[in-house]
């Protein structure tokens, strides 16, 4: 018989997820338009300082409530925290990229 490899989330998640690094890339794109620090952040998103600086990891793995949650937090689509970025270019319409002076940003503060 086979033997069955293991494949836990946590594992596939400490591999480099495309969605996962997706979402990270968006969460802190947003932090960064709304000129907060990374505790600033967390504290607007009603999270743990400690909670925010895991899903920066390569151990985080939020489940899709989690990531839903954190985005109607933030006042955003959760599929715009999960769209691939590159440092040059964002995806055409993507809210992340015109958030600086938004209402978004004001009510962080």
């Amino acid at each position: 018989m086979a033997e069955k490899s293991c494949r836990r989330k946590a594992d596939h998640a400490a591999k480099g997820c495309l969605l996962i690094g997706a979402f990270q890339s968006g969460l802190e794109a947003l932090r960064l338009e709304a000129q907060l620090t990374r505790g600033e952040f967390a504290k607007s998103l009603g999270i743990p300082r400690s909670s925010y600086f895991h899903l920066m990891t390569t151990a985080a793995n939020p489940s899709l409530s989690y990531i839903e949650l954190i985005a109607e937090r933030a006042g955003v689509d959760p599929l715009t925290l999960l769209r691939k970025r590159t440092s040059d270019r964002r995806h055409e319409g993507d809210s992340i990229g015109s958030m600086k002076g938004s209402a978004y940003s004001k009510n962080l503060r």
